[in-house]
């Protein structure tokens, strides 16, 4: 049970790899030291910056005192030097902050400083632009206990000291009271800041290590004395108008400006060094630090990557069954615990595995010993089942040879009938075809004697008229007496021959119609004859079709013993072929793949045997009887391929004969066989 409070990051730790943990645990703790590291730069670099800002500052500084204290000691302002600084150090007058104070400046140089009145606002201009340039620079901030105090002495103090000479110097009291008033103030304020002098310089020398700074800061005793001086002779003649000379001081200011620049600018310096030099030195360590944190992290995933993976590795080989040795962790952490758990975790399982393999080998080779022994059983039965069968198929075989032998000399026979039937039908043909001649012949004769008929009904015509002409004759000769009797005996004579004539006539007419009844007798019988033959020759017709169908039917008869004999033949081998009853079928539903021209189609086995299987390939439609295929079969936790070819084939339904399989896949199968059971029928 996980704790409440973990849930959320224990529950994307799940989701999670080990590496990838690391990788988010190492990211975690960058950032925020990555963080500290720039927050820490972006300070260091303010506080370097916020010194450098006093630097520039003090640059400007430098010309304004030496400027003021020159002034005060009589010599004309010039302010070169003071506009070369500003331009030099142009930031400090980007917002325009100092413009007001700078002008009152220029505008006091420009008046008589010479003067009392004049060298006042004079030093009063310069004082408040010395405030106004220590305010902008930063320098009035000062961090450090010795740079402030001499930062005290150079805007505060030094300037305070001049200003209050010069007006020691020009007092504007009348003689009395007023005046003794006035001279006091500017004599106490003359010696207190000769005293503040004196005491900014101890207290920066006792707060400082800089070694030079004692050296710099030996003029600040001489502008204090200065002072002191300048304050006893106003309190020397209190109440007068004595004459006051701030030359002096002023000298002395002036000199010790330099001194205090290069005091203040040491120290500047040296706390910029100081600050960089930390910065450097604690960047330097955190890039140290990170370093080697990436490097130990950097370490720590590799570490954990390469044990984890090689105990996920040995994991994953053990839960597949592979229990080879492979590296472990072996170190003293806790995945070297694991690694040596894990390795004997996988001795005892190879062991275990190894009681398994032999009491599998041991029933596997009881069951290859049954099962032999039932194939031999088996193949002993089938050698007597062939045997019978050879016989039988010997005997029918015989027996439908000489069923051939007497068919053949049916066909033989009905071969020569036809033959004969066709030379009938064709002597029959011609015969019908002569007869046709002869009633041809006999009805253009007939047609002859009857235009003979008529030939001789017209020469009987002619006949008579003849004999009616001689007639006449006879009758035109008697009339003529005497001289028609030679006329009589020409009458008579054609008289004679028109009678001859026209019993010639008859006797031909006659005889024509007795050839016409002759003809038309043998007309009749060359008709019968005619019918008779074509009689004759649709019996041949009928007989020659008799006899084809008769050969045809002896052909198919001779197609089907001729079939039958080559099944007789092919019955000893036909269960091989089909069925494999060589070795027991076993049902198996495993996926089996068959490649076929380079072509990978996976199906189901429905059963499988040492010499063969029975698969469903929906995918394989182009397969015929005889096609060679490989089979590769995931059998015993192995892939083993085998040639083989089609056996049979019903639509997707496959049936394969094994080709040349070597023993050690031969074993292979035994033993897959050999765990699925009984035997199909």
């Amino acid at each position: 049970m996980y704790p409440r409070p973990l849930l959320p990051v224990l529950a994307v730790w799940d989701r999670t790899r080990m590496t990838v943990r690391l990788s988010i645990i190492m990211v975690v703790l960058l950032v925020p030291c990555m963080s500290a590291v720039y927050g820490f730069v972006h300070f260091s670099q303010g506080q370097i910056s916020f010194s450098e800002r006093e630097s520039d500052g003090n640059d400007v500084l430098l010309p304004a005192l030496e400027l003021f204290g020159g002034t005060l000691a009589g010599r004309r302002p010039d302010l070169a030097a003071l506009n070369a600084a500003m331009d030099d150090n142009p930031e400090l007058f980007e917002d325009g902050g100092l413009d007001e104070a700078y002008d009152a400046v220029a505008s006091a140089a420009s008046g008589d400083p010479a003067s009392g009145a004049g060298r006042i606002a004079f030093g009063e201009a310069l004082a408040a632009f010395v405030t106004g340039v220590a305010n902008e620079s930063n320098l009035i901030l000062d961090p450090d206990l010795d740079s402030f105090y001499v930062m005290d002495m150079e805007v505060v103090q030094l300037p305070r000291v001049l200003l209050a000479a010069a007006r020691a110097a020009a007092p504007v009291s009348p003689a009395g009271t007023a005046l003794i008033a006035e001279q006091a103030v500017y004599a106490s304020e003359l010696t207190t800041v000769a005293g503040n002098l004196r005491t900014g310089a101890e207290t920066s020398l006792a707060n400082t290590s800089d070694g030079a700074l004692a050296g710099r800061l030996a003029g600040v005793e001489r502008v204090a004395a200065a002072a002191e001086t300048v304050a006893a002779a106003i309190t020397a003649g209190l109440g007068t108008a004595v004459a006051v000379d701030p030359a002096p001081l002023g000298e002395a200011a002036a000199a010790v400006s330099g001194d205090l620049y290069a005091a203040l600018g040491g120290l500047i310096s040296a706390r910029v060094g100081g600050l960089e030099a930390e910065q450097d030195t604690i960047l330097a360590i955190t890039v140290v630090g990170v370093l080697l944190a990436v490097y130990a992290g950097v370490g720590l995933w590799w570490h954990t990557r390469f044990h984890v993976g090689h105990m996920v590795a040995g994991v994953r080989a053990i839960a597949a069954g592979d229990l080879a040795p492979r590296p472990l962790p072996s170190g003293r952490d806790e995945f070297g615990d694991i690694g040596r758990a894990l390795g004997t975790a996988r001795e005892k399982i190879a062991a275990q595995e190894e009681d398994l393999r032999a009491g599998q080998d041991a029933r596997e080779q009881q069951m290859a010993a049954s099962m032999a022994q039932q194939q031999r059983s088996e193949a002993l039965l089938r050698e007597r089942a062939k045997e019978a069968i050879a016989d039988t198929a010997s005997t029918i075989a015989m027996e439908l040879a000489e069923v051939v032998d007497q068919v053949e000399q049916v066909r033989a026979a009905t071969t020569r009938i036809d033959g004969q039937m066709a030379s009938a039908a064709e002597i029959t043909e011609s015969v019908v075809t002569k007869a046709a001649e002869a009633d041809r012949v006999t009805g253009a004769l007939t047609a002859s004697l009857r235009r003979v008929a008529e030939m001789a009904q017209v020469i009987a015509g002619v006949a008579d008229q003849t004999r009616m002409l001689a007639l006449n004759a006879t009758i035109e000769a008697a009339r003529a007496g005497e001289m028609g009797k030679g006329f009589a005996v020409v009458a008579g004579e054609v008289k004679d021959l028109a009678t001859a004539s026209a019993r010639s006539t008859e006797q031909i007419a006659s005889t024509i119609s007795s050839l016409e009844t002759d003809v038309a007798e043998m007309f009749a019988a060359i008709g019968g004859v005619t019918d008779g033959i074509s009689s004759v020759n649709t019996a041949t017709l009928e007989l020659r079709q008799i006899a084809a169908d008769q050969h045809d039917l002896v052909q198919s008869l001779d197609r089907g013993v001729a079939e039958t004999l080559d099944r007789i033949n092919n019955m000893v081998d036909l269960t091989d072929k089909l069925e494999r009853r060589e070795f027991p079928r076993y049902a198996d539903t495993a996926p089996v793949t068959l490649v076929v021209n380079g072509e990978r189609h996976t199906g189901r086995l429905l059963d499988v045997s040492l010499g063969g299987l029975h698969c469903t390939v929906p995918t394989l439609d182009r397969l015929g009887l005889g096609a060679d295929v490989t089979a590769e079969l995931r059998v015993s936790g192995a892939t083993v391929t085998l040639a083989a070819n089609v056996a049979q084939r019903t639509g997707d339904d496959l049936r394969l004969r094994f080709l040349d399989v070597s023993p050690e896949v031969r074993q292979i199968l035994a033993r897959h066989i050999g765990t699925l059971g009984n035997a199909l029928p």
